[in-house]
């Protein structure tokens, strides 16, 4: 199959070369054709982080109101719970100089408390350094474990004035398959799980950071901005990204699945500011029709697996406008043909394999316990 990848350079000073006109989040959510969004809550007054209890933590604690409030897998904060809290904006006055602001589609925090995530000094790679920092956690906010052929992840980011990056750290994105697996060293195999997140690398530069089923010596790996890493996960353009300090910066990456499963065509775009910075179609999302997008993946933290990745102070990084658009729920099918003509079973969406499910079991209710 003939397939392209692009894409938009900028200089040294991490400006784009050839001018072009930014789009707003609700524009983009009508040129690629999601049908659903949900904006992030955000709470009206400050709440703290601390003091914290893993399973069951109140309301007026950081991650108790993510819990309340973000549709959470499992209502647990796996990682970092005493390192969430919500703030006053630090750059209130400061917006992405480039993107236009939304209205139809996206309902944006009108409020002005942002979330906190702190990094203490020595965290690296979640429970591997001496303290613990950053935070991880799954929501599905559409409800169930729908997957969904196509998604878009959307935030702004903040990361202070005299930010130390180390040698980099990871940002929040999706999961799709089951949610835990595709991290930390767990590889995709195609049929089980796979996660799509950005990272930010020394100097402020910055990269998709993918778990997906490719090999090293693959045509996708041997692309001259893709670097693998049979250990962890595929860089994608690294260094075509950039986060300056001290303002916010405005993410939009936008996925679909390949289709049919057994192909290298799956769409990969990335927006900063609203301008497109990374353009592929050659993305191989799965081997199998049974994996689909399903949900946010809110990980940051720094690292890396090893102590040369430690933030060498305490420091923070800001979110707000945290968004996720999707499509259509995703078709299900066994094999990776895509059509039954190509050898692949169609078997219906999630939703309606769920829904069958039910059906039976009412029967069986039905028929014994009348």
């Amino acid at each position: 199959m003939d397939v392209s990848t692009s894409y938009t350079s900028h200089n040294n000073n991490h400006n784009l070369v050839a001018a072009e006109t930014p789009l707003s989040h609700d524009e983009l959510y009508s040129q690629y054709g999601f049908v659903k969004n949900w904006v992030a809550p955000m709470p009206g007054t400050p709440i703290v982080a601390s003091g914290v209890n893993i399973t069951q933590p109140g309301v007026d604690t950081g991650a108790g109101y993510i819990l309340h409030n973000w549709s959470t897998n499992y209502k647990t904060i796996s990682v970092g719970p005493n390192d969430i809290s919500f703030v006053a904006d630090p750059y209130p006055s400061t917006t992405p100089s480039s993107a236009p602001a939304s209205s139809s589609n996206s309902t944006v925090n009108a409020v002005s408390q942002v979330m906190q995530i702190n990094y203490p000094k020595g965290s690296y790679a979640p429970k591997a350094g001496p303290v613990a920092g950053g935070t991880s956690f799954y929501a599905i906010p559409f409800g169930d474990d729908t997957p969904f052929e196509k998604m878009m992840i959307s935030y702004d980011v903040a990361f202070p004035t005299g930010f130390d990056w180390v040698l980099g750290g990871k940002l929040p994105g999706i999961y799709g398959g089951h949610p835990h697996e595709c991290s930390g060293g767990n590889q995709s195999i195609g049929n089980n799980c796979l996660t799509m997140r950005l990272m930010w690398r020394q100097d402020g530069g910055g990269e998709v950071y993918a778990y997906i089923p490719v090999a090293d010596n693959s045509n996708f790996c041997k692309n001259p901005n893709v670097q693998c890493n049979d250990q962890y996960g595929k860089s994608i353009g690294r260094g075509l990204l950039y986060f300056p300090p001290g303002t916010w910066t405005r993410i939009d990456m936008v996925m679909q699945l390949n289709e049919p499963a057994g192909y290298n065509n799956g769409i990969l775009d990335v927006y900063i500011n609203g301008l497109k910075f990374i353009s592929m179609n050659t993305i191989p999302y799965r081997t199998t029709g049974m994996v689909g997008f399903q949900g946010l993946m809110f990980s940051t933290f720094f690292g890396g697996s090893t102590p040369s990745y430690a933030t060498s102070v305490d420091t923070s990084v800001f979110f707000r406008n945290v968004q996720l658009s999707v499509g259509e729920p995703a078709t299900l099918y066994e094999g990776n043909g895509g059509t039954p003509a190509a050898g692949g079973k169609i078997v219906g969406s999630r939703a309606t394999l769920e829904s069958l499910v039910f059906s039976v079991f009412a029967i069986f209710l039905g028929v014994f316990f009348v």
